[in-house]
């Protein structure tokens, strides 16, 4: 079973992912458009501009929303793992001393 943190992810990359998809096919559609004349190529520009700016703006959403519900999740992050990693091999050291000092005293 994932975890809670994985499907926040994967949903957050599907969502980037429609949004990409979107952009790619509004600038197929006004590049057609263009093509057609209905739209002159300043036009199209100027609407894939604004199109891109807005879905960045929704990118980002995106990215915040994920970051403040993964931090709201009981889930250790890198830095908390990379932590819990090093105290483990200090203590593993220092257990390892340890049985060492035991046995010079037999």
């Amino acid at each position: 079973m994932k975890s809670p943190a994985e499907i926040v992810k994967k949903v957050a990359l599907l969502q980037i992912g429609f949004i990409s998809l979107v952009s790619e096919k509004v600038e197929t559609f006004v590049k057609e458009l263009e093509e057609k004349g209905k739209l002159s190529e300043e036009e199209g520009k100027k609407f894939i501009q604004q199109l891109k700016g807005q879905l960045e703006k929704q990118k980002e959403e995106v990215a915040r929303e994920v970051s403040k519900v993964l931090k709201e999740l009981p889930v250790a992050t890198k830095s908390e793992l990379d932590a819990l990693r090093k105290e483990i091999k200090e203590l593993r050291a220092e257990v390892e001393e340890l049985k060492k000092a035991l046995e010079e005293k037999k």
